[in-house]
């Protein structure tokens, strides 16, 4: 019998798991796939793990508490704001997410929506197709090298962001409270003091932080007002991080002159959604994340953390720090990609 259980909800049994596999083949484990179709189920199928790794939404404080001897769940997204956190911490279990497993695809999204939102791509492509040859109505397009790109979270995926618009020449300003002054410096980026100083200096307001309650509708008609008439507000991260109706009004009265939107408060979101109509909004159906390398990425990353854990070491990017003080101490794990 191996000496350990590690369950993947989400999986079903004609998966194969070979990326999970290959990340755990060291470890003596026995890896099993469960599809609940409940949270009574997903309890039933947690009960008896040493760790989890989830895919789908049955990170609940119920499912969380049903574990009788977890040591790590393991989250294949990178956002984790469905898992109960505080339960995880009580429970003495960390909490791990698929950290760097899509920062390049979301970051090139975001920079493809400053790109089309300055050279207004979307105007322009709808416009021709429509047999109406009209140079003028694209005016006025500023040069970017003259504008100003707000970053608001500098985690992996926002410090990708900077890196690569760098090359734009773009002044670059950085909104995060919780990243110290030397990483800003280190980037060559220059740190906004609030959210609201970002929003009234930027031309492009690119938001990248995780869903929770400091950041829940974290932009509203307060920072929409903050934003200048000619900026652009662009959303890769968590739909409710900005307050829809408050977006739908800024742009309606023209408090700000378009939008990027990969994520919407509700998905999917109503077809029939004003935000859908407007011109000067381009919108995916929250895709930024999305390549053939995050899709098996995600799985080696979530696995890596598992064997981490049972190995006896602290992975890296937990999510829950707070839980070391319930568990025993643990040497940190060095990544293996």
């Amino acid at each position: 019998m191996a000496r350990y259980r590690v369950v993947v909800v989400g999986a079903d049994e004609s998966d194969p798991l070979e990326h999970e596999r290959a990340e755990l083949k060291d470890i003596d484990c026995e890896i099993v796939a469960e599809q609940p179709q409940s949270e009574g189920e997903a309890m039933e199928a947690v009960r008896a793990a040493d760790a989890i790794l989830l895919r789908t939404r049955y990170g609940t404080r119920q499912v969380i508490e049903a574990t009788r001897h977890c040591q790590i769940l393991a989250v294949y997204a990178h956002g984790f704001d469905w898992v109960d956190v505080d339960a995880c911490t009580e429970k003495g279990i960390m909490l791990t997410n698929g950290m760097g497993m899509c920062s390049e695809e979301v970051s090139n999204q975001a920079i493809a929506f400053v790109l089309a939102l300055n050279r207004k791509l979307t105007l322009a492509n709808d416009m021709m197709k429509a047999g109406r040859w009209d140079r003028a109505a694209l005016l006025p397009i500023a040069p970017l090298d003259e504008q100003t790109l707000g970053i608001v979270g500098f985690g992996t995926i926002g410090r990708a962001v900077a890196r690569k618009m760098s090359g734009w020449r773009m002044e670059t300003l950085v909104y995060d409270p919780y990243v110290h002054a030397w990483v800003f410096n280190e980037h060559g980026v220059r740190q906004a003091q609030s959210l609201n100083e970002l929003c009234s200096r930027s031309d492009y307001v690119v938001v990248q932080v995780p869903l929770n309650k400091e950041t829940y509708h974290m932009f509203g008609e307060e920072q929409f007002r903050a934003m200048r008439r000619t900026a652009n507000f662009i959303n890769v991260c968590r739909g409710p991080v900005h307050d829809e109706k408050a977006l739908t009004r800024a742009l309606q009265e023209g408090w700000i002159a378009g939008a990027g939107l990969d994520v919407f408060e509700q998905e999917p979101t109503d077809p029939n959604n004003p935000l859908l109509k407007m011109d000067n909004v381009i919108a995916a159906p929250h895709s930024a994340g999305a390549s053939t390398r995050s899709a098996w990425l995600s799985r080696r990353r979530a696995a890596e953390q598992v064997a981490a854990a049972l190995r006896g070491e602290w992975p890296m990017g937990v999510r829950n720090p707070q839980v070391a003080s319930r568990i025993p101490p643990r040497p940190a794990a060095r990544s293996s990609q």
